[in-house]
């Protein structure tokens, strides 16, 4: 038998439509109008991908999605963020306030009085979160109002009101809006309405007011942008943070000037301020936590205050408002402004306007990375990533975007919690794996359809072993064949594609040329028959054409299958100092019974055996792969063996498309040949550790398996069941476990 002519024929004269260098050893190369199409989906695929991405960017489809990251990484952050500005100061109408002076709403008076005890440590900024469109009473309105005028920067909240407001406050008093001249872009983008619900007179007259408006996302009603600037009707006012900004630098609104889609620039003692904003006058919060911000209770502070006024030391532990900007807000949980945040699904509205004025007073504002970056940067990194993967083996073509999926992740937490840079997370990674799914999804069907041409040339080509018994028993060339007990083996060369990709075409012909002849050798050598090429695989029986007793067949399959070891050693040697590709295989081996004949139509017959006992042959070389072996058997061809070869346990294993499991096991050596790489007493180890794995002694196998491997470093089985004892045994399984390993691919 010399099934190397065959392949040696092959080299030497291609059949019609075999393109010449088409075949690698893991699987057929790309010819020439693939590789084509391959590197056209290179090109063109990533500006398809940034026109998604364009796309999506400017419909909004994956704001939702991606608010989501970006609240990921405030609470990713949140623990590690830094405290407040130190010149903010919180006072909180929370439970124990409410508790002490009964429900909400308070009379005005409680306000007046709490102004008036202020004045022995008077803030800068007396910033009220609140409303009071409506008249009280005379008397506690009159009371409000003077504890309101004994603080030059006292400041109430104002809101858009469209149906029940009014156009203009009654009694604007002290507070102005910006002069349209001050003001650079379209006004008709800030956020506005032409009516709004304004503090009563009395109070207007005693202190500016400040609009708290901040729209929540519609997605998840969060609200993200703090709006510094609020147009009713015509005329354009600062927010409750910017007023109280105004106030606190002493700075008229004359004098502030706003170019919408930049920034708005404040001059304070200290230079011009310069807060960017949105063409709607808005930024986005960058949300610190919480406990960071200085606070105190309503009552606490009235409290220490009255204290104080009668002559009693300020309480150590509590902040001390003087010259802080502080700001009034609602705190306690059962009150109704509350709403979501990214880091409390029911968090004071009052912390916006606390974390914009943190922002401005430390400027850190949160920095979105605009698009004009960020598509460029994806399109160069899409065709550098294409380009590096475009000779990979498809594992890695998965395995490196996903490296890079989390990489990114990880710079845009980094960046996130180090710089306050806003990476666009969603779009970029989604347009990501769509276009790395396309290219390996392409990669696979070119090799598919390159696997299905190596199989239609070498089907042609029948060992001539087989042909010389079929003609000396010519009743055995039957449509349907006989059914025999045969054992069976299969090899294949792994990363295949890889190799086809990186390897000159003709060279790496001869290579498997040389390949082939060496490996079909040791079929030969142990009277095995050759029946087919499968791409890169090799599919021999024993027990087909030459009847012998089931177990030499079994003994001459495995000996075949170790001569490939050395083989292969031999010739990977001999191919590195000549400067090729090194190849390595597994080889898969079942025994059981078959069809045997000469199948298919009049026009064309092929000799070869079909039935289970074949697929699990196959499925079995698929299982090397998941155990880091090259060679394994089932246990009905390990039953035929006897003790003449050195065996261990790989698993019990229900292989894909197969519902009974089988025990797997790995041949190690011929104990008539030993090689001195296996101690028999520790392959003894091994099993009883395996043993008492299938008896559910996680522990006592866990130890052994430890043994195992401390005595072999790198036992891939060894180190697999060692963990695998450790979770069991932790995590006891339930009660019909039977230690069955499911295999996912063939």
């Amino acid at each position: 038998m010399a099934p190397s002519n065959a392949v040696a024929a092959l080299a030497r004269t291609p059949p019609a439509g075999y393109e010449k260098g088409a075949m690698t050893p893991d699987g057929p190369a790309i010819s020439r109008p693939k590789r084509n199409r391959q590197r056209l989906y290179t090109l063109l695929a990533p500006l398809a991908g940034a026109i998604l991405l364009a796309l999506l960017e400017a419909g909004g489809a994956l704001a939702r999605v991606e608010n989501l990251t970006r609240d990921w990484r405030f609470q990713f952050r949140a623990p590690r963020d830094p405290a407040a500005d130190g010149r903010l100061l919180l006072v909180g109408v929370d439970e124990d306030s409410l508790a002490r002076l009964g429900r909400w709403p308070w009379s005005r008076v409680e306000h007046g009085n709490f102004a008036l005890l202020l004045t022995l440590r008077p803030p800068s900024v007396l910033a009220f979160d609140l409303l009071f469109p409506e008249p009280q009473d005379p008397k506690s309105d009159a009371a409000f109002a003077r504890g309101l005028a004994q603080h030059p920067s006292a400041l109430l909240g104002a809101c858009r009101e469209p149906n029940e407001g009014v156009a203009r406050p009654p009694d604007p008093g002290p507070t102005r809006p910006i002069p349209p001249r001050n003001i650079e872009g379209d006004l008709s983008r800030i956020h506005g309405a032409e009516r709004a619900l304004f503090p009563i007179p009395e109070l207007c007259r005693a202190a500016r007011f400040g609009f708290v408006d901040s729209e929540p996302t519609s997605s998840d009603g969060i609200r993200r942008r703090a709006p510094l600037l609020i147009r009713i009707g015509k005329d354009v006012y600062p927010s409750l943070s910017l007023q109280a900004l105004l106030l606190y630098w002493k700075v008229a609104p004359e004098r502030v000037e706003v170019i919408l889609g930049r920034e708005i620039r404040v001059p304070t003692p200290h230079g011009v301020e310069r807060i960017p904003v949105d063409a709607s006058g808005s930024f986005l919060i960058n949300y610190r936590a919480p406990a960071g911000f200085r606070q105190i209770g309503y009552f606490d502070l009235a409290l220490a205050l009255g204290k104080l006024n009668e002559g009693n030391p300020w309480p150590w532990r509590y902040p001390n408002p003087e010259g802080n900007l502080l700001i009034v807000g609602q705190t306690a949980t059962g009150l109704t402004d509350m709403g979501p945040s990214p880091l409390d699904p029911k968090s004071p509205l009052v912390h916006i306007h606390l974390n914009a004025l943190n922002n401005v007073f430390r400027h850190d504002y949160l920095k979105a990375i605009p698009w004009s970056w960020t598509l460029p940067a994806w399109l160069l990194f899409a065709w550098f990533t294409l380009f590096s993967l475009e000779r990979s083996r498809i594992a890695t073509c998965v395995l490196i975007p996903a490296l890079a999926i989390l990489v990114y992740a990880a710079l845009a937490f980094g960046v996130f919690e180090r710089w306050s840079l806003d990476l666009p997370v969603t779009a970029p990674t989604l347009a990501f794996v769509l276009l790395h799914a396309g290219a390996v999804l392409l990669r696979w069907r070119e090799e598919q359809r390159s696997k299905q041409e190596i199989r239609a040339v070498f089907s042609s080509y029948i060992a001539p072993k087989v042909m010389e018994q079929l003609l000396r028993h010519p009743e055995n060339v039957k449509l349907g064949g006989v059914r025999k007990p045969v054992t069976v083996l299969f090899s294949d060369i792994r990363g295949f594609t890889t190799i086809t990709e990186q390897a000159n075409e003709e060279a790496l012909v001869a290579q498997l040329n040389e390949y082939f002849t060496r490996m079909v050798d040791c079929v030969t050598r142990h009277e095995g028959t050759l029946h087919k090429y499968i791409g890169d695989a090799i599919m021999a029986v024993w027990g087909d054409v030459v009847d012998l007793p089931e177990e030499e067949n079994a003994r001459r399959a495995v000996r075949a299958a170790l001569d490939m070891r050395p083989e292969l050693a031999r010739l990977n040697a001999a191919w590195k100092t000549q400067g090729r590709l090194e190849l390595r295989i597994g080889i898969g081996l079942n025994h059981g019974p078959v069809v045997v004949g000469n199948l298919g139509a009049p026009q064309r017959k092929e000799f070869t055996v079909i039935g289970d006992a074949v697929n699990l042959g196959s499925r079995l070389e698929g299982v090397t792969k998941e155990f880091h072996t090259d060679l394994a058997i089932s246990e009905t061809v390990a039953a035929l063996l006897g003790d003449r070869f050195l065996l261990r346990t790989l698993g019990l294993i229900q292989v894909k498309g197969k519902a009974k499991p089988v025990r797997v096991f790995e041949v190690l050596d011929d104990r008539a040949s030993p090689s001195e790489r296996w101690d028999p007493a520790w392959v003894a180890a091994y099993e009883a550790a395996f043993a008492s794995y299938l008896k559910r002694e996680f522990a006592k196998a866990g130890e052994a398996f430890t043994r195992c491997a401390k005595e072999r470093p790198g036992d891939y089985c060894a180190d697999l069941y060692t963990e695998e004892c450790r979770i069991l045994a932790a995590t006891p399984p339930p009660p019909d476990w039977d230690g069955i390993l499911v295999m996912k691919s063939k």
